[in-house]
């Protein structure tokens, strides 16, 4: 069936989107952590700003030391989120490398798929075309059947699992795979009238040797 055959030929490309996919939430989340980190970066730099401007106002040595240990203290931070944010920024060029990479999977991919379906489309519209070709000639064949020939085919058709006529192989009926009487295969090889198995009924023919 055409769309289990397409739903096949996808699974390639439903793959390669799901990895772009994952990969894309991968850069999402690290870019939010980067402007996190950013942001971070940004308060340190105006906490330490409002630090050295408080300087000027100190009184006492004590408060002034204590007040510079406090920026060393802020100078260490900043330099800790500046070491994260360049982590960040390291992680998010390399998952950005990834997406590139696979984006251009997903079109080839998507090209391959697209050409498959073309091809199995137009199979389908070939076989469809013969088959209309065939039920045509087959339409034709039977009005020169015997009626009662025809009938009995049919019959044959629907209670022996679509296998109405099979071949004769050696003394052999292929279609119930009994032995049958060396008179009966003679003349099924003679091809001068139409025979049936003794024991399916299914009508016989000489396979080729």
């Amino acid at each position: 069936m055409l769309p289990d055959r397409l739903k096949i030929a996808a699974q390639p490309l439903e793959q390669a989107k799901e990895t772009l996919a994952k990969l894309k939430s991968a850069l999402d989340q690290v870019s939010k952590e980067r402007k996190e980190k950013e942001q971070a970066l940004q308060a340190a730099e105006e906490k330490i700003t409002k630090l050295k401007g408080r300087l000027t106002e100190l009184k006492t040595n004590k408060e002034y030391q204590t007040h510079l240990h406090e920026i060393e203290s802020s100078n260490k931070e900043k330099g800790k989120i500046e070491e994260e944010l360049l982590g960040a920024m390291d992680r998010a060029d390399a998952v950005k490398k990834e997406v590139a990479a696979q984006e251009k999977i997903v079109m080839e991919e998507e090209k391959k798929f697209r050409a498959e379906k073309e091809r199995l489309e137009h199979s389908l519209t070939s076989r469809s075309e013969a088959m209309k070709g065939v039920e045509k000639e087959r339409s034709a064949l039977s009005e020169k059947i015997e009626k009662k020939l025809l009938d009995e085919y049919k019959r044959l058709s629907a209670t022996q699992k679509g296998l109405a006529v099979v071949a004769l192989k050696g003394n052999i009926c292929t279609g119930c795979h009994f032995s049958l009487p060396p008179q009966l295969v003679a003349e099924v090889k003679k091809g001068e009238k139409v025979l049936s198995c003794t024991y399916c009924h299914r009508i016989l023919y000489a396979a080729p040797t």
